[in-house]
């Protein structure tokens, strides 16, 4: 085995969320590759307007190819906006996650599902969760995991135990539309974005870390980043790929109306840096739901801090020793403990990687 390849995946997937080389290997055969992304089909929308007419079209289409379609319903705009174009009584399937101080998107889900009288499952989703499923989805990804996949894969396994073939998800609206408002905040120079965006700098955890500048250097511009490429791009192609291994491990398929979507022009940063983030969506909500109040951003708000709050942290070679886990937030204590369980299934000779969870 190549050690030099699999130092380079472990910084990525720190850096990243994921590796961002598609050939890279964490072992012989353990690849995770990257999600085929074709952006000749994209329609090409510039407006309100535009935008509401190609989700109206884009829905139509989703459903008449579908068994039967449901939607995966959080508490923000994006999918409240799908799900506004749904017929009456469509399922919805919205995750809570369970633990103390935990934020709870159900609550704003079930107004929108009261509203368009669609037909709600709130999903429950434990720490026990992450533990029991964890490992068959890092073998069915050949990677560690992002956040998000436990929580995905046990609502996609219950939408299709109720008979759902397809989900419809909310996915890309963020970073084509500007939803990344903290992100989005100010002209970055190229170092200040590197050191705000990387999730945990692989040099802060790793006893070997790997540069992983060479992919920021792809958006370097004369005097700074081009953030809306990185995000649409680098970070877009992550959570693509995060969303497309837990649905299609819980044997659904899935449909991205907003992925299908590009925005002709630039974004008005003026605007979104004036506490308008989404601002071409936010009027396409008030007219779907012109007696709910829109929220402001929530986030997809998994609470690691709560369950990873005692974790020792990781004690593999590949870490720095003795390495101080109170520096690190939940969310990155997460990549942390992902990382080095799936490090430990690379030591497992009996592992499979080649099977689905």
């Amino acid at each position: 085995m190549n050690s030099t390849q699999r130092d380079f995946c472990t910084s990525s997937y720190l850096a990243f969320r994921y590796v961002v080389d598609s050939e890279a290997a964490w072992a012989p055969g353990v690849v995770p590759g990257l999600p085929d992304i074709n952006d000749d089909d994209q329609i090409a929308v510039g407006t309100s307007a535009q935008i509401r007419d190609a989700l109206g079209h884009l829905v139509r289409e989703a459903l008449e190819a579908a068994g039967t379609l449901g939607i995966l319903l959080s508490g923000g705009i994006d999918s409240a906006i799908l799900a506004g174009l749904l017929p009456a009584g469509t399922m919805a399937f919205s995750i809570r996650f369970l633990a103390d101080g935990a934020i709870d998107e159900t609550v704003s889900a079930r107004r929108y599902a009261q509203a368009k009288d669609l037909d709600l499952r709130v999903i429950d989703v434990t720490w026990e969760d992450y533990l029991d499923l964890a490992p068959d989805l890092m073998r069915s990804k050949r990677s560690p995991l992002h956040a998000v996949e436990v929580g995905l894969y046990k609502a996609a396994h219950a939408a299709v135990e109720a008979g759902v073939d397809t989900l419809m998800l909310g996915n890309g609206a963020d970073s084509t539309f500007g939803g990344m408002d903290k992100l989005l905040s100010r002209d970055w120079s190229f170092d200040d974005f590197v050191d705000r965006y990387t999730f945990v700098d692989p040099h802060s955890a790793l006893a070997r870390p790997v540069p992983v500048l060479a992919e920021y250097e792809k958006y370097r511009t004369a005097d700074g980043i081009d953030v809306v490429s990185f995000l649409k791009k680098t970070h877009g192609i992550g959570v693509i790929q995060a969303f497309d291994n837990a649905i299609s491990s819980a044997g659904a398929a899935s449909v991205e109306p907003f992925e299908k979507m590009r925005l002709v022009g630039e974004l008005d940063l003026a605007r979104i840096r004036r506490g308008e983030p989404k601002y071409l969506l936010q009027g396409i909500f008030r007219g779907l739901y012109p007696d709910i109040e829109a929220p402001r951003k929530i986030p997809f708000a998994r609470p690691m801090n709560q369950w990873l709050g005692t974790w020792p942290g990781p004690q593999r070679s590949e870490f720095l020793p003795d390495l101080d886990i109170s520096r690190f937030t939940g969310d990155q204590r997460w990549l942390l403990w992902c990382l080095e369980r799936f490090l430990g299934m690379l030591d497992d000779v009996d592992a499979n990687f080649s099977t689905r969870a």
